[in-house]
């Protein structure tokens, strides 16, 4: 009876090892599953990534600095890396971020070496040089022995004479001449612009160049501009707003962004034009039509952009410039809109508590009253051909063509489906994200498949999913993930690589780049790149 007991006790220990082992290992492989790069410095990085395959656009009218070069002219920001204008095609390049290889986007001053074409910038976290034979930002931190001298900042004088290329700070400008400003704002005689809100945004500082331009830095608006002899300043308002973006949309190749206001700055709706790389900005306290400028979705119908926000719909129409609301009272079920899509003339409105549709031609708001979807909240709304799918709180809703009805999914893959957080249909494909993870189904064979080791490896929630014919991309709160359809492998992209920030949002993809908005901005990866392989 001892010996029966004994080697019982064994084989019970022989299999919690074996239990214990499988664990082991496969936790081991589940915390492997998703692939990611790590560089131990920037010149390392540099190796994988060109110059200009992550561009990042923050807020950026903190000014402190700017510096004369031989294409361009360079303005530094505290939060917004360094703007570029270029001096002889006269348009606003991309600027440089910690997405192009800078230390930090917090710049103090940005300094140009005439003698050998190095641009410095002192940042809050290292003094960096752009090497443009190389086309790559060099961090002193990382480099042993640092062969670059400082050239001195050429500092301006007390003499009326206004010398050129010489940054001059904002106790300087009573040494400049009078000037006026053009359009819709007006320059006060403490050298504060005013706008047609009657916001006042201070001029801080100012260069005058070999062109005869005097360039204005005027903090919380942009730059302006001015010839020396007509004097008469023009006004360009640049970069985000003082807000977390949550989403955007193409109208043409204009882009459009709104997002969550952050406290203690201004936040609005931003739409930034392509014919002239102009920002402007549309902010709810100044326009009565426009409730809410908290924004967590947009869509576009022709000349008018539909906003989703926290406090109803809000439709714009470009070319009449006009501004329309919708809420409860027209209809809705909830103030809280979570996501938009346009089909056909419908435009589908999802909501924290049920789902709406807008007939495009009247204006005219409905329900949708089936059981499966009043009172549920809407995460996302997606379309395939005919067929509409909800991502929900209560899993996946189907609505099949030619039918009211909408109907329950439960999905066959090994996975969580409820709650549902994103949905995206690309042919025949529907691609779903839980928090269990990521799975898909094909409408052609009925079959399933799932990624449940993405759960495990990275938390959610995944707030969006993007499909092409090469990739899937899927935005979590630790990175942007990408599914390689050929190699069958995830791949999660993160600062390491050049995004902004890990949280991720919204997802546009645009051909051989992907938008991302993230918790600090937006960044555009060019992923398609054919020198690269991810």
């Amino acid at each position: 009876m001892i010996g029966c007991t004994g080697a019982y006790l064994r084989t019970e220990k022989m299999v919690l090892w074996v239990v214990g082992l499988v664990l082991f290992l496969g936790s081991s492989v589940w915390s492997q599953y998703v692939r990611r790069s790590t560089f131990a410095t920037e010149k390392e990085r540099r190796t994988h990534y060109q110059l200009d395959d992550w561009i990042s656009y923050l807020e950026s009218n903190n000014f402190t600095s700017i510096a004369v070069g031989n294409e361009y002219i360079y303005f530094s920001t505290w939060g917004g890396g360094i703007l570029r204008y270029h001096i002889y095609e006269k348009y606003w390049d991309y600027p440089f971020t910690t997405s192009n290889g800078l230390a930090s986007n917090y710049v103090q001053r940005v300094v140009y070496d005439d003698g050998t074409g190095i641009l410095w910038a002192i940042t809050s976290e290292d003094t960096c040089v752009f090497l443009p034979s190389k086309q790559e930002w060099l961090r002193q931190s990382e480099a042993f022995p640092w062969h670059y001298k400082f050239p001195g900042i050429p500092a301006p004088n007390d003499s009326q004479q206004i010398a050129y290329d010489v940054f001059y700070p904002r106790k300087y400008l009573n040494q400049l001449p009078d000037f006026f400003v053009n359009g819709y704002y007006t320059l006060t005689g403490d050298w504060k612009i005013v706008d047609d809100n009657f916001d006042e945004y201070p001029v801080t500082g100012f260069l005058r160049d070999d062109w005869e331009r005097v360039w204005f830095l005027i903090e919380g608006l942009g730059v302006g501009v001015a010839g020396w002899y007509e004097r008469r300043i023009d006004v360009m308002p640049l970069g985000l707003l003082h807000f977390v973006p949550r989403a955007m949309a193409y109208q043409n190749h204009d882009l459009w962004i709104g997002g969550e206001p952050l406290p203690g700055g201004r936040s609005g709706i931003v739409h930034w034009r392509n014919r002239d790389g102009g920002w402007e900005y549309f902010r709810a306290r100044y326009i009565a039509t426009l409730r809410s400028d908290d924004v967590r979705a947009i869509a576009v119908t022709a000349d008018s952009v539909w906003f989703g926000t926290l406090y109803g719909l809000a439709l714009y129409n470009k070319r009449k410039n006009r501004w329309k609301y919708f809420g409860v009272k027209d209809g809705l079920y909830d103030h809280f809109v979570t996501d938009l899509l346009v089909v056909g003339n419908k435009l589908f409105i999802g909501t924290m508590n049920g789902l709406n549709w807008l007939d495009l031609p009247s204006g005219i708001i409905k329900r949708v009253k089936d059981k499966n979807v009043r009172l549920a909240t809407i995460h996302q709304i997606a379309a395939q051909h005919d067929t509409l799918w909800l991502a929900t709180n209560r899993g996946i809703l189907r609505r099949l063509p030619g039918q009211n009805k909408w109907n329950v999914v439960i999905t066959k893959a090994a996975i969580q489906d409820q709650p549902v957080t994103a949905v995206e249909a690309f042919k025949h494909e529907v691609w779903f994200a839980s928090p269990g993870g990521v799975f898909w189904l094909n409408t052609k064979t009925g079959e399933w498949e799932g990624f449940p080791q993405i759960g495990m490896d990275i938390s959610g929630p995944f707030l969006d999913i993007a499909v092409n014919e090469k990739s899937v991309w899927v935005s979590s709160p630790m990175g942007l993930l990408k599914y390689d359809r050929e190699r069958q492998f995830w791949r999660i992209f993160t600062t390491q690589d050049g995004l902004l920030s890990n949280q991720c949002f919204r997802l546009l993809l645009d051909g051989d780049y992907i938008w991302v908005t993230n918790r600090r901005g937006i960044t555009q990866f060019y992923w398609n790149s054919p020198r690269r392989i991810d």
